[in-house]
């Protein structure tokens, strides 16, 4: 099975996390999180879409760390708000806060799940979209319960209707994640995640 060197948290704050090359992979997932987000293939029923936004996310998370992969996803989600390609759904600044940049910084607590093959993979996208859940399940129970059907339960409503867009979304950029790091992994070998994991690791 191929081996994605593993990354350790307490090492997000080395220089190999900070230096010009991390710097640069930053700026350019920023912009493909920017960009990856108009391209929307999937409406979902309830509302919602599915996109790619997140996959430079995971990308930063699985290479270079927890802070980095947040710095990433908050700063995008700020961008959402003040310099949208699509026009952001804002009801109230909390929920703009916890919809946007909070949504997506949660998504690098990907971070802390050191990638070293595809069941960790799998792990670190649940934990980020998981964490993404979280924050547009409370804005959606604190803010839109009223749009609920009188016969469901507002958190239930909160719930499906994110999990409805969030779930496929998941599985569809962890898909694409797995050949993307392979691929960038022998294209630049000893870049980026360092230390390397034994070779049993899942």
């Amino acid at each position: 099975m191929a081996q994605f060197p593993s990354l350790r948290p307490s090492a997000v704050l080395g220089r190999d996390r900070w230096g010009t090359a991390a710097i640069a992979e930053m700026a350019i997932a920023l912009v493909l999180c920017w960009v990856l987000g108009v391209f929307r293939p999937f409406q979902m029923p309830q509302g919602g879409s599915v996109s790619l936004e997140m996959l430079p996310i995971f990308f930063i998370a699985a290479r270079r760390g927890l802070v980095p992969a947040m710095v990433v996803g908050f700063l995008y989600g700020m961008m959402q708000i003040f310099v949208p390609l699509t026009p952001p759904f804002i009801y109230h600044p909390v929920q703009a806060a916890l919809d946007y940049p909070l949504a997506f910084a949660a998504v690098g607590l990907a971070g802390i799940v050191p990638v070293v093959g595809w069941r960790s993979l799998a792990a670190a996208v649940a934990v980020g979209s998981g964490a993404r859940l979280v924050c547009h399940f409370l804005s959606g129970l604190i803010f839109f319960a009223s749009y609920a059907p009188q016969w469901e339960w507002p958190w239930l409503y909160a719930l499906t209707y994110n999990l409805l867009f969030l779930l496929p979304e998941a599985v569809i950029t962890a898909v694409c994640l797995w050949p993307l790091l392979k691929a960038y992994d022998a294209a630049r070998p000893g870049t980026g995640r360092r230390s390397r994991a034994p070779s049993s690791a899942a």
